[in-house]
């Protein structure tokens, strides 16, 4: 079981630093391994917790990131996120599960349709 979880570290550790989201790949690859869905968030945010803090100190030594508008952002993102887990901690888990499916179905038509738009333009 550990080896899995460290495959899993790998590639949400890999596609985060890409900005890609690794938790788009961590939380459904988690549930595949008999994790529930509020473990995986959790396992989700403490993961991406710890890779931004390292991944910011990177940006912001090269130059790549300005740090006053990561602040503010970081900021009203901590204060949105609160008031959501608010919300979010008595949803049963099957319907985040339903809703977390359906985001990723819209983020995948949204790239397919972005990657046909530059496909045709070339």
């Amino acid at each position: 079981m550990w080896i899995i979880f460290i495959l899993l570290g790998l590639l949400s550790g890999v596609l985060g630093s890409m900005g890609l989201g690794g938790g788009t790949v961590l939380i459904p690859l988690l549930s595949f391994v008999n994790v529930t869905q509020k473990s995986a968030q959790v396992i989700n945010i403490f993961s991406f917790i710890v890779m931004a803090f390292f991944i910011l100190g990177f940006n912001v030594k090269k130059g790549y990131t300005k740090v006053f508008e990561a602040v503010v952002f970081s900021f009203f993102g901590l204060i949105f996120s609160i008031i959501s887990s608010l919300f979010v901690k008595d949803i049963d888990t099957h319907y985040l599960k339903i809703t977390f499916a359906i985001f990723l179905l819209i983020v995948a038509l949204i790239e397919i349709i972005s990657f046909c738009k530059k496909y045709k333009n070339k």
